[in-house]
């Protein structure tokens, strides 16, 4: 699942527009509709974590629809090591995540 697939899967279980989510973010709506027009730009950490706190679910969940409390122990130390790296370093690894698991 992309994350452009997951972010339409949330709106259409909140029932919610691309505009409401772009409002509840705070981000312009032009922003939110890129993510699925031609241009398909895959929205930055910043946009994900605003959806994430829109929707009350964390990066975990968002990626892996997986609650946290059921989460194995290797799961939760990749998340845990994830906390660690360097913030610009973070998309790094996300990457490589995306394209391993393709």
């Amino acid at each position: 699942m992309t994350v452009q697939e997951r972010i339409l899967e949330l709106l259409k279980s909140h029932g919610w527009s691309k505009y409401r989510l772009a409002k509840k973010i705070g981000i312009y709506p032009t922003t939110v509709y890129d993510w699925f027009n031609e241009k398909n730009v895959t929205p930055n950490s910043d946009s994900i974590d605003g959806v994430c706190t829109v929707f009350g679910i964390t990066r975990a969940q968002f990626y892996s629809k997986v609650d946290e409390n059921q989460l194995n122990e290797d799961q939760l130390a990749v998340l845990e090591l994830y906390s660690k790296i360097p913030e610009n370093k973070k998309q790094i690894v996300l990457d490589l995540m995306f394209v391993l698991s393709e």
